[in-house]
């Protein structure tokens, strides 16, 4: 990555040169948005915005866009990098402002409602225009000289704040049919879908899954899915570069679902950095996982039949770990204590599960396992894996409605359990 943002970097560009030092820089907060940087899909683009504000300095508004945009035709950019490099250059730094303000609830929401309209029907998530605009800010007030500890704590904590409430209520916002009507996806959609087999697949379903994927993904999403069998499983897997991968399970719902994807995985020895679930109104999930194959396991041999195998129930996944050796790839974050929270406030239709630790090979797969063996349905999870740190953010039901107060505790008890062994 460093030569690639050195080659679109230039001398005199000292944001750019900023932002590429976090990738050596050995301090915590270096190796914390260090890490937030080698997460970026698309770091190139959080580069240009750089390039940009820096030679459109002093500028009026009208005047950057300008620029920018024709900067943009000349590259030939797609719409979607488009809108996130015109989103970058025209940001007038007020994560920085409200970073100030992190205790008060409405900063994080007001900033929190702004990401969600940038991120809107964009092919990227929320997440990446949050950990871009991170970095961007760091990165410009650093090359003012005006980025101090106490600045880039702020701004950390700020990030984390902002990430723990979209996350929190990414299960409240759902895909409805009058929304489907409306996108372009229905008025785009190849002859050979129906409006109704676009409103079928897509009604209840989070308003992420729209940012998650693009047009052509989400019309084979919907053709696999129509009429789906109750013993049908589709699996997607494709290669985004390098060791990364990305893995799509497409089925209908089913008891330790998430767990079991996690736990092959988890067998495989794959580095699992991210990972979405979602349940439509017709009870399809969708399961996506992006990971690391950092042994080249994949370019060798085939996962899927192994998948096939533990989702319909002829492997017993847990049966795989037996006498496997523990070891892993990711260093761990030192003196990270564990955090388990649950939660029936902050979602109207959900108990959201909040888990901090360090992460592990296999950590996945036991919060999940744990999750499903106390009686919970995952509807949804997002979660993220930085410098180390596991975030993971679980929507679930227990009997089709939010967990008892009388068995949060139980249920705390059962997650620390699997946190920790």
């Amino acid at each position: 990555m460093s030569k690639r943002l050195a080659a679109l970097g230039q001398p005199g560009a000292p944001a750019v040169d900023r932002l590429e030092r976090l990738l050596v820089d050995a301090s915590p907060s270096g190796k914390r948005f260090g890490a937030m940087l080698r997460e970026l899909s698309s770091p190139d683009l959080l580069v240009l915005a750089l390039l940009m504000r820096d030679g459109q300095a002093g500028q009026p508004s009208d005047s950057r866009l300008a620029a920018v945009r024709q900067v943009c035709d000349h590259l030939e950019l797609a719409a979607d990098s488009r809108r996130l490099v015109e989103f970058l250059v025209s940001d007038d730094l007020r994560m920085s402002t409200l970073a100030e303000a992190v205790s008060d609830p409405r900063a994080v929401e007001t900033f929190a409602a702004y990401l969600n309209k940038m991120a809107l029907f964009s092919s990227f998530t929320t997440e990446e225009h949050l950990k871009a605009l991170c970095l961007l800010t760091r990165a410009t007030i650093d090359a003012e000289g005006a980025l101090t500890p106490e600045r880039s704590d702020a701004l950390g904590h700020f990030f984390d704040a902002t990430y723990s409430h979209l996350t929190k209520a990414y299960g409240d916002e759902l895909i409805d049919a009058a929304t489907v009507r409306r996108t372009a996806l229905n008025t785009s959609r190849p002859s050979s879908l129906l409006e109704q087999d676009l409103a079928d697949f897509l009604t209840g379903l989070p308003r992420r899954y729209l940012t998650l994927f693009d047009p052509p993904s989400i019309y084979e999403h919907v053709r696999v899915c129509r009429n789906m069998g109750a013993d049908e499983v589709h699996s997607f897997l494709r290669k985004t570069g390098g060791a990364l991968w990305e893995l799509t399970v497409a089925t209908l719902d089913k008891p330790f679902l998430f767990s079991n994807v996690s736990g092959v995985l988890a067998y495989l020895d794959m580095d699992i950095l991210s990972g979405q679930a979602m349940t439509s109104s017709k009870g399809v999930v969708l399961d996506v996982f992006r990971f690391h194959d950092h042994e080249g396991l994949l370019e060798r041999s085939d996962p899927k039949p192994l998948l096939n195998d533990v989702i319909a129930g002829r492997v017993d996944v847990s049966k795989l770990f037996e006498g496997k050796d523990g070891g892993g790839h990711r260093s761990v974050v030192d003196q990270l204590s564990p955090v388990v929270a649950v939660d029936n406030r902050s979602s109207a239709r959900f108990t959201i599960v909040e888990i901090l630790a360090r992460d592990a090979p296999g950590l996945l797969y036991r919060i999940s396992r744990a999750l499903s063996g106390s009686g919970c349905a995952i509807e949804m999870v997002v979660i993220a894996t930085e410098s180390g740190k596991a975030h993971d953010v679980f929507h679930v039901l227990k009997d089709g409605a939010k967990v008892a107060e009388a068995e949060e505790s139980a249920l705390t008890r059962a997650l620390e359990a699997a946190v920790v062994s």
